[in-house]
């Protein structure tokens, strides 16, 4: 069985529902059509990074508000075979994510700049998830700027084919005018890579 199937079985609907009065912060389809075309590259073994680890703010596995990225990710692994490579800078995320993934996925507590930098690696990564920073409404360049040098940190380990995709695109539903992707997005604007999708969140293969 596909792992996409088993997404599509267990975890699909539950991206779409959040807890109480949340906002649908939807990212069913998107996470589908990674994982659709991770399986398309039929590979022995995966290598996906990631910034900005699940966390336990709205409960010990929000799909429909957190998202639980690390789970899925780590989830996407043991089906097939690879690894994960985690960072976040708040220990006590880092510490909810162990708790929730098996020794495929690596979470560091880190600045995740200095760890893309560092990250050595014999093969380009698969996909690449940017989630860190979070995103002020009044004051979104911080968190705008640190993804594009999350980008540039890890860029060199990065070729084609690589899935580059980041969450909170559209975080306060503007139509992604005040969410962590805009300076990212005029990036691969200028370099030609492929929009797979634009919505809660934003996709390219290069």
């Amino acid at each position: 069985m596909k792992f996409t199937n088993i997404f599509k079985d267990q975890f699909y609907q539950a991206l779409r529902t959040p807890a109480g009065n949340n906002p649908v912060r939807d990212r069913s389809d998107s996470f589908l059509k990674v994982f659709e075309l991770l399986e398309e590259k039929n590979k022995d073994f995966y290598t996906i990074v990631e910034t900005g680890c699940m966390r336990a703010d709205h409960g010990q596995l929000a799909m429909g508000d957190d998202g639980a990225s690390t789970y899925l990710l780590d989830k996407f692994v043991n089906h097939y075979d690879g690894q994960v490579f985690s960072v976040d800078i708040n220990e006590n995320n880092c510490n909810h994510a162990r708790s929730f993934v098996s020794e495929k996925t690596t979470v560091v507590c880190e600045d995740s700049v200095r760890f893309l930098w560092n990250l050595a690696l014999d093969k380009p990564i698969d996909f690449l998830y940017l989630d860190s920073y979070d995103i002020d409404r009044n004051n979104p360049h911080p968190s705008q700027l640190h993804h594009v040098k999350e980008l540039c940190a890890i860029i060199s380990r990065l070729g084609s084919g690589t899935i580059v995709v980041i969450d909170d695109h559209d975080a306060f539903f503007t139509g992604g005018q005040v969410g962590k992707g805009t300076y990212v997005k005029d990036f691969m604007d200028n370099i030609g890579a492929t929009l797979l999708f634009e919505d809660y969140q934003i996709g390219w293969v290069l």
